[in-house]
């Protein structure tokens, strides 16, 4: 890591709006999966953690008995509340916290979620550890989150800081199921998808034409072939188009025969 990550509240109050209206993050093909893949039942209670605008909250809310949105920006709960309010889903409710300290006691949910989400977290062991403490016995952890090919992965880091400072670092995927093993959940799910964005779709919200393209064009211009070839970045006339943009989608479960302790 090359330095470490901002604190999140500026930059997502500045963008939380635009989070809120983003396709890819209201519709995103991976939330329908994730959502499926958790199963979720009338009877369950769900945590949600760095909830932001409240997408996959709300995603899950018709599908159980009780959601509990997570995150560490107002500006993000007040688009949450909003787009509660807006669509009368009366079973879910907000609230700020950190997820490296989840403010719940052991054993209290069936369903913990983080979409999108964990790169951004500085300590992700120590959400896996609160999420594996907060599960129910059987309960059950689903993440989406960017995911780098081991080969391009120090480079799609450098970009996502310059992008976005509060980017802290994306996993891959032996990093990812060893993470989940040390949390002491047993992986049920796991799936790799792969989006072609463009640079103007990858920089979102942020836009084009300021310093952060300028830096991550002049970042790529001293990347090695081997790292562009590995992230998919697509170019005409030597300018950089777009890449690909690599996602794990995940479930581990709790053991039931786990200490609630």
């Amino acid at each position: 890591m090359d330095r470490e990550p901002a604190a999140p509240e500026t930059f997502f109050a500045k963008y939380a709006a635009a989070y809120t209206t983003s396709e890819r993050h209201a519709r995103g093909a991976d939330l329908a999966i994730l959502v499926e893949a958790l199963a979720p039942r009338p009877e369950d209670r769900a945590l949600d953690v760095a909830t932001g605008p409240g997408h996959t909250a709300l995603a899950l809310a018709p599908r159980v008995r009780e959601v509990v949105g997570l995150d560490a920006t107002e500006a993000m709960l007040a688009e949450a509340r909003k787009q509660a309010e807006s669509r009368n889903v009366t079973n879910v409710r907000f609230q700020r916290g950190d997820a490296g300290s989840l403010p719940f006691p052991a054993g209290s949910f069936d369903i913990v979620t983080s979409r999108r989400a964990p790169h951004h977290f500085p300590r992700i062991d120590a959400f896996l550890s609160e999420a594996a403490r907060v599960l129910a016995p059987g309960g059950r952890l689903g993440i989406s989150d960017m995911c780098p090919d081991p080969a391009s992965a120090e480079l799609l880091n450098h970009l996502e800081r310059l992008r976005d400072p509060t980017h802290a670092s994306a996993l891959s995927d032996p990093e990812w199921t060893a993470g989940v093993a040390r949390a002491g959940l047993g992986l049920t799910f796991l799936q790799i998808t792969t989006d072609h964005l463009s640079l103007e779709e990858w920089l979102a919200p942020v836009p084009l034409g300021g310093t952060e393209e300028d830096q991550v064009r002049s970042a790529l211009a001293q990347a090695s072939p081997t790292e562009l070839n590995a992230l998919g970045v697509r170019s005409e006339d030597g300018r950089v188009l777009g890449w690909e943009k690599r996602r794990i989608l995940l479930v581990a479960t709790r053991s039931r025969e786990a200490s609630s302790s």
